[in-house]
């Protein structure tokens, strides 16, 4: 029996030079925020230090190879799109890259996102706790737009996260209903089961398909929750409202080892479930391949 295909739907590229410049929210911040969130900076350059690109690209493929996983889809830190694609550019056929805005808003946004065929980019992140807009706002409406013309996903973190500087006014994925209808040419994902809010993610579900979530992540958002569910009560719930078909895995690895331990208990977990091995292909590699046009095979994997 051939060995079941993975591909990480979601994990973090963190550079040195992304780190660096890393774009402050586009909204006025306290002296103390800012500084607090410049020590988090420090901290994760720290960890950096000296890596080059190359460097970085190695530790990946190696890190791929030893977790059985055929390809990546990575998210730069801030608006980093171009060195996002120079990394992917080193494994072609592992790395693929969602792209990204500093400011969705902003009336270059929609130009930004025309580049992405250009850079090879084959989704759009956007992560509006931090970013600070409602995902239904009209204002951003030209950069779905853009993303229906190029036929890219829009994939959204919603919820909690562990950014150093957020506004959880913007963090309710049901903000995101009124553009699921009028946008019904685009993909829309979102990311960590919602992250703390999984009843208005599967709210989404109804009467829709286009709206998938990611498993991303340690999904840690459930000690945050009444009852503290499980995680295997997360994905029933997930896979009874979206159906294997819109249910996309991911780890969230950025620095530091990939998360291996998230992959095989997510394995563990569609097993338990009872899914079939089809079903348990598709969550694992095939709707990733479908979402962004993959074709086979992505690596050198058996």
């Amino acid at each position: 029996m051939r060995p079941l295909e993975v591909i990480d739907a979601h994990v973090h590229l963190v550079t040195p030079r992304m780190v660096e410049r890393a774009v402050r929210p586009n909204v006025p911040i306290r002296a103390p925020a800012l500084e607090a969130a410049a020590r988090a900076r420090r901290n994760r350059l720290h960890q950096l230090a000296g890596q080059s690109l190359e460097e970085i690209a190695a530790w990946w493929e190696q890190q791929l190879d030893a977790h059985g996983v055929a390809a990546a889809f990575f998210i730069a830190v801030g608006e980093a799109n171009e060195e996002l694609a120079e990394f992917c550019s080193l494994n072609p056929r592992r790395f693929f890259g969602w792209g990204s805005l500093a400011d969705p808003l902003h009336p270059d946004a929609p130009r930004i996102v025309a580049r992405f065929r250009e850079w090879g980019l084959r989704g759009l992140k956007l992560y509006p706790p931090t970013q600070r807009f409602h995902a239904s706002d009209r204002a951003v409406f030209p950069v779905y737009e853009k993303a229906a013309e190029l036929g890219i996903p829009v994939l959204f973190h919603f919820g909690i996260t562990v950014a150093p500087l957020y506004d959880l006014t913007y963090a309710n994925p049901l903000f995101l209903s009124a553009a699921v209808k009028q946008f019904p040419e685009v993909t829309f994902g979102i990311a960590h089961f919602g992250a703390g809010f999984l009843r208005e993610t599967l709210f989404l579900a109804y009467h829709t398909d286009n709206v998938f979530v990611d498993t991303s992540g340690t999904n840690n958002w459930r000690e945050y929750t009444p009852g503290n569910p499980s995680l295997e009560s997360v994905f029933a719930d997930a896979l009874r409202a979206f159906g294997p078909q819109r249910v996309v895995f991911g780890t969230d690895t950025a620095v530091g080892p990939y998360r291996g331990a998230i992959l095989e208990e997510q394995l563990r977990i569609l097993e338990r479930l009872g899914l079939s091995e089809e079903e348990r292909a598709v969550v694992m590699s095939g709707n990733a391949r479908r979402l962004f046009r993959l074709e086979a095979p992505v690596a050198g994997r058996p």
